[in-house]
């Protein structure tokens, strides 16, 4: 009894403990019922995390529940900040409306430029959206799973960017190495950034 949410029931978030092959994958239901089938190909030796992320349809409410692939070893995680990264081509960088603070609610910009710096117009439509954004902290054990806000894709032929922007409320501080997904050409791109979320603001 699972509810729809982005064209799939069941969105399966693995990643090293390096926080670097990050992989979105959806398993299918096997004959079994409440059991999921699905294949991985690490690219790194050693163990993998796996977030599932569910909602369940008598609660409405996005869960998720870890579980590894393996054994990961002690995560290391290269903490650095950036905003800005070039994959396959295209440039992705991020921009955020306030300092990223626990407990408050911001805005993050996703904009997509190819090699020329001329904004990309071609994002297809992903699991219902033109972009997605999935962050893992360091303490490997905290994921969030963002959409974009505003209007989404109503067909396969529509298509969207330059930018787009997406709410974020951050539970907690630490570092959150933060992956956006778009798809352009029928190939799905992952462009890694690193954030680093503040300590909540001091009340009167």
């Amino acid at each position: 009894d699972l509810k729809t949410v982005h064209t799939q029931k069941f969105h399966l978030l693995v990643i090293d403990p390096t926080l670097t092959d990050y992989q979105h994958i959806h398993p299918e239901a096997a004959p079994t019922p409440g059991s999921y089938l699905f294949t991985f190909t690490p690219k790194l030796k050693g163990g993998y995390r796996a977030w599932a992320n569910v909602t369940p349809m008598d609660t409405d409410q996005p869960q998720f529940a870890y579980a590894d692939l393996g054994t990961p070893a002690a995560p290391a995680i290269d903490a650095r900040p950036s905003d800005s990264v070039q994959v396959d081509g295209y440039r992705f960088t991020l921009s955020f409306d306030d300092t990223a603070k626990a407990e408050e609610s911001m805005m993050i910009g996703l904009r997509v430029t190819d090699a020329s710096g001329q904004p990309v117009e071609t994002l297809e439509p992903a699991m219902g959206a033109f972009g997605h954004l999935v962050g893992f902290y360091d303490d490997y054990t905290t994921v969030v799973h963002m959409h974009p806000v505003g209007k989404e894709p109503r067909s396969d032929t529509e298509r969207g960017g330059p930018a787009l922007m997406f709410h974020f409320q951050p539970e907690k501080p630490g570092f959150v190495k933060l992956f956006a997904q778009v798809r352009i050409g029928g190939k799905d791109i992952y462009a890694p950034f690193g954030i680093q979320i503040e300590k909540p603001s001091m009340s009167d």
